[in-house]
């Protein structure tokens, strides 16, 4: 936007001509205030004449000058209207100095038809006084409700003029009154109108120069960025945002075509408050192919006002909802030669909002130029991409060639294809539908991009494909749709369509012989596109690579199934016969498991059936003996000097009197303890429970540990040190049936050793809360060849539970942040016997493998923990061992199962 100067005059400066009323009836005292009219004249002309000389710029000059003006006359507006050299009907305000607050004028264009009073002043040389504005003759309504609405009521108004030619006009208004015009206002306005149309006419000469020249720099740069880049938007930037500066415009477009002569707007320069249109697409109605036929040919058009050019009411209503009050369109051409018409690419248009604007031949004339600059670079972009398209085409089948002839993985071709063409393509979506029984089918590989919604994998049937286009797809047709909504297809069609989010697609069928495979399809979901035929080549060419693929890796799996047919038999033999073992020792570790459930809970049944006889009894044994004892103690009192006889039975019953009661308290303390036990083996056993629930594993510990309580005597020292932990969802009589085999297998160690060489033994117990890594779960039988707990070594010099969950023979800390590891409740039993050697160490979770004498032992033991712990809880089971160093069970079991 032009600037315009005000200075900053609230004051009369000193020396500044200051009004000066000459009304007076002495003929010496008009004589003085004549001469005094004068020196403020030629000091005001003086004044203007340095704003002249200081400055070029025609809104300062213009702008002081109305400020002198309105000071030295006293009146409530001055206005300069400069004339375009172009418009000949219009005066536009260019200066102004306002005493009150009225309403501005600056920047009105004030017609000059049908406007005698601006007609009067131009064809009169000197000043015109009007006292009554709105009564001066001829005046239209139009020029009335101007003045009314500026407040005129007086005005004193002389047109500028170089060389005999008026290029402004000066008015000095009154607004606030009726004022009579003296002599020497007049001889004043006219003195200043002499000099301000020299100034007019120079910073007119200036300012077009100037535009001239930065008009012809912004084509140069245009033209260098042209030669030095091939970075279309930059090139489009730089031209969109230095036209609309040098237009003074509100905003500058290119509108770049597309299917139908819709578009978009591509670029934009706008200023406020002017709202953006980039981005959006826009669609005129009102543009035909008449319209296009005209901007083909190199139609330039300038609107001035669009609601009086003729155009039609669609268009205005178009434009008006782009805030358009003027526009200038120049036509961006490309692919002109002497063999080819040339194509409209798009348009360059400069709006106007703020106004009518009458544009300058220049201005249009430049535009054009512009225009032109764009269009080679436009050109030059679209042969480079063309050329690099090409280049990449031809490396996208070149990849997939090298893939087919190095690869048989024809799921790994595939993917690679829509990959690559997806990223070629710029789409959203690139996938390979492969037609099953009824042509109905499934996606099978795909590329996508966000937002866009995956649908790999899905059984697509498209109820309306094998009735229209089965028989075109298998000759080989090749279906751009750049518009589903604009294609003519059927509602179910397009309602297919749009759940899945497609826009636009293209089809390109894969067939392998006279076979239909399936189909290669690209889908643009945000919008319509429209496909180029160098892009449906691609596609075409690409599903020919994939058809050799996919024949190739269907001959493939033939001959594989052909030479895995045998191997899969022998397979079969060895999985069943894996079966059988497996199912022979899950059979004897079910009859154990149950044949010892069973037999705990017959002899805790057994056992509380006694103790139900005595317990219940006691009571009422103590009850009778207090009665008896108290029917003694009446018949004492009654007989107060018994027989000898009966006074020897009293001195007894006064001994039984005080111990009986603690008979039947040792008694009561028995049966609890006799209750007591009967609870251990029902826990441990765990019968009259659900298969699976969760438990305290400290609690199963200590039941286990119940269990072999006659085995721990003074000799051998038990060591606890339970961690915190959560209860954890497990068949608890299977857990406990691990805990019961480990710890005696850990006590017969130690009495073991004891026996040989005498002293004491230690069994340690601790649990804690930790980690297990996913790998370590499987069917490894196997303890120190394969780590299966990854456990940590008798090494360890710390027996608390974070050095041993934290260091490992695999790893260095197991607590540390692992993506394969879960959280777990680990076990340990230690113990202090004589150790197990390395080669029984890879055996002792074997079935039916047992170092015990014969007739001692089954094998069944540690092969039923690992079967529990691994297969029926997801977890591990480790043992570290050295000789003469004792042995160390890890137990494992995840607090997710589902793990």
């Amino acid at each position: 936007m032009t600037q315009v100067y005000v200075p900053n005059y609230s004051e009369p400066e000193q020396g500044a001509i200051e009004p000066l009323e000459l009304e007076t009836e002495n003929p010496q005292e008009r004589g003085t205030a004549e001469l005094e009219e004068q020196v403020r004249l030629f000091r005001l002309l003086n004044q203007i004449n340095r704003e002249i000389g200081s400055t070029l710029d025609l809104s300062r000059v213009l702008a002081s000058a109305c400020q002198l003006l309105g000071i030295t006359i006293n009146c409530s507006r001055v206005s300069i209207l400069v004339k375009d050299n172009e418009l000949d009907d219009c005066l536009i305000t260019r200066g102004e100095y306002l005493k009150e607050d009225y309403k501005r004028q600056l920047g009105l264009a004030v017609p000059v038809t049908d406007n005698p009073h601006l007609k009067a002043v131009m064809s009169k040389s000197g000043a015109l006084a009007v006292s009554r504005f709105l009564e001066f003759p001829g005046l239209s309504e139009d020029t009335k409700e101007l003045a009314k609405s500026l407040s005129i009521r007086s005005m004193l108004t002389i047109a500028t003029r170089y060389q005999g030619q008026v290029n402004g006009v000066i008015g000095l208004q009154q607004c606030d009154r009726e004022r009579e015009w003296t002599v020497w206002e007049k001889e004043l306005l006219e003195g200043v109108a002499s000099q301000l149309g020299i100034a007019i006419n120079q910073a007119q000469i200036y300012t077009a120069a100037r535009t001239a020249a930065e008009r012809e720099a912004l084509l140069r740069s245009v033209t260098r960025q042209i030669s030095s880049t091939l970075d279309l938007n930059t090139i489009l930037q730089t031209a969109v945002k230095g036209a609309r500066k040098l237009l003074d415009t509100d905003r500058m477009v290119i509108y770049q075509f597309k299917e139908n002569w819709l578009g978009e707007i591509v670029v934009e320069d706008v200023i406020d408050p002017w709202y953006s249109l980039l981005g959006q697409e826009i669609g005129d109605n009102c543009f035909s192919a008449e319209n296009a036929k005209l901007y083909q040919q190199g139609r330039l058009r300038a609107i001035d006002n669009i609601h009086y050019s003729g155009l039609d009411s669609c268009h205005v209503e178009f434009l008006d909802s782009l805030q358009v009050k003027a526009n200038l369109i120049a036509p961006i051409l490309i692919g002109s030669g002497e063999s080819s018409s040339p194509q409209l690419w798009g348009l360059l248009i400069a709006h106007e909002c703020r106004a009518k604007r009458h544009w300058k031949n220049g201005e249009i004339e430049w535009l054009r130029q512009i225009a032109d600059e764009i269009a080679i670079a436009v050109n030059q972009a679209q042969l480079y991409q063309e050329t690099r398209a090409a280049a990449e085409r031809e490396s996208l089948l070149r990849l997939v060639t090298e893939r087919i002839r190095s690869s048989l993985e024809c799921s790994e071709i595939m993917q690679t294809a829509v990959s690559e063409a997806r990223q070629l393509l710029q789409s959203d979506r690139v996938l390979i539908y492969q037609f099953r029984e009824n042509w109905h089918g499934s996606v099978v590989v795909e590329e996508t991009i966000a937002p866009w919604n995956s649908i790999l994998g899905e059984e697509v049937a498209d109820d309306c494909f094998p009735e229209k286009y089965l028989q075109m797809y298998k000759s080989g047709r090749v279906r751009p749709m750049n518009d589903i909504s604009s294609a003519g297809l059927d509602r179910e069609h397009f309602q297919f369509l749009e759940r899945l989010q497609v826009r636009a697609n293209l089809v390109v069928p894969i067939s392998i012989g006279r076979k239909l495979w399936g189909l290669l399809i690209a889908h643009e979901c945000k919008g319509p596109r429209f496909w180029q035929p160098e892009e449906s080549q691609l596609l075409g060419q690409l599903a020919e690579q994939l058809a050799i693929a996919i024949q190739q890796g269907e001959l493939f799996e033939q001959v594989q199934d052909s030479a895995t047919k045998y191997q899969a038999q022998a397979r079969e033999l060895q999985a069943t016969l894996a079966e059988l073992r497996s199912t022979q020792v899950q059979l004897i570790q079910s009859v154990k498991l149950s044949s010892l459930g069973q037999m705990v809970a017959g002899i805790a049944h057994e056992i509380n059936n006694a103790n139900n006889f005595i317990r219940p009894n006691l009571f009422y044994a103590q009850d009778y003996t207090l009665v008896m004892l108290e029917a003694l103690s009446h018949y004492a009192e009654a007989m107060p000097e018994p027989p000898d006889e009966i006074a020897e039975l009293i001195e007894e019953i006064e001994y039984i009197e005080q111990d009986f009661p603690k008979l039947v308290k040792s008694m009561q303390e028995g049966s609890d303890r006799i209750r007591s036990i009967v609870e251990t083996l029902r826990n441990f056993a765990h019968l009259d429970e659900a298969e699976s629930k969760e438990v305290d594993l400290n609690e199963g510990l200590e039941s286990s540990l119940a269990m072999l309580q006659h085995r721990l005597t003074r000799q051998i020292v038990v060591r606890k040190e339970y961690g915190e932990l959560p209860l954890l969802e497990c068949r608890p009589g299977q857990i406990n049936q691990v805990f019961y085999n480990i710890l005696q297998n850990a006590l017969d160690a130690i009495e073991q050793k004891i026996e040989e060489n005498g002293g004491t033994g230690e069994l340690t117990i601790r649990t804690w809360l930790g980690k297990m890594r996913l790998e370590s779960q499987g069917t490894i039988l196997t303890a120190s060849a394969d780590k299966i707990c990854n456990s940590p070594s008798l090494d360890s010099p710390s027996l608390d539970s974070s050095s041993l969950d934290s260091s490992s023979l695999d790893s260095p800390n197991l607590n540390s942040p692992d993506l394969d590891a879960v959280d777990a409740v680990i076990i340990s039993i230690r113990d202090s016997g004589a150790g197990i050697a390395p080669e029984t160490l890879e055996r002792i979770f074997d079935p039916f493998f047992t170092t015990k004498e014969p007739g001692k032992g089954t094998g069944l033991g540690l092969s039923l923990c690992y079967q529990v712990t691994v297969k029926g809880h997801g977890g591990c089971i480790d043992c570290i061992s050295q000789p003469g160093r004792g042995a160390e069970f890890l137990v494992k079991l995840p607090l997710n199962h589902g793990h």
